[in-house]
């Protein structure tokens, strides 16, 4: 496989990853970690892990600048994927449908959790990009390690501070739908749901280092 070849790969994986990603957050699963026991987080929070994954193998082998144009066009992809949501709920039930108002409650989010996810996507994903490109360049291109960890902790903190406190407390104060939480309920939400993703992250080290030197030794 040609270096140029992953470009479209890694495109897609990232795109499809983020999308499905959104779909899977209806679910709530429950991860059990030492000492805090255990955290209510979304179902979704592994395919997060695999755009994360994917983004900075965008970043490693096709650049800062096309890895943030792929993240500017994935946020739109989102956009237009909640609009497509909306526009399917809003379409005329069949009479002998029963499943509306599941289908409503799976994919229906309140505008404060749409507007957060988006929000936090861009935020975060820009953040991945420019802190993996500026570790790349200051280690030398070494230590894939520390550019692949340290880039997706820092954001994927950032992702959930600014996802969680906008979805959880801002928008919904603003009368965006749902109902406020604030104090320590939710920093528990947060401190729980990071320390699941930061968990995700060091993980993904494997597979950046499997994928890495694949592709180039096929180079």
């Amino acid at each position: 496989m040609q270096i140029e070849d992953t470009r479209a790969i890694f495109t897609a994986i990232f795109a499809g990853s983020i999308v499905l990603a959104n779909v899977l957050a209806a679910k709530l699963t429950w991860v059990e970690l030492p000492v805090i026991g255990g955290v209510a987080v979304p179902a979704g929070f592994v395919a997060f892990g695999v755009a994360y994954l994917a983004s900075d193998l965008l970043v490693e082998y096709h650049g800062r600048e096309y890895a943030a144009s792929v993240v500017n066009g994935t946020v739109i992809t989102l956009v237009v994927a909640y609009t497509l949501v909306f526009v399917a709920i809003w379409m005329p039930t069949a009479p002998f449908y029963d499943g509306q108002t599941a289908f409503v409650a799976t994919l229906g989010d309140s505008a404060s959790i749409i507007l957060a996810s988006v929000v936090a996507l861009a935020i975060a994903q820009h953040l991945d990009v420019r802190l993996f490109s500026n570790l790349k360049s200051r280690t030398g291109g070494r230590h894939r390690w520390i550019r692949n960890c340290g880039s997706t902790a820092v954001s994927q903190g950032v992702d959930t501070v600014v996802f969680i406190a906008l979805g959880f407390a801002i928008f919904p104060t603003l009368g965006l739908g749902g109902e406020p939480t604030w104090g320590w309920a939710l920093l528990s939400i947060i401190v729980g749901q990071y320390l699941v993703k930061l968990l995700v992250a060091l993980l993904d080290t494997v597979p950046f280092y499997a994928v890495t030197e694949v592709v180039e030794q096929k180079a």
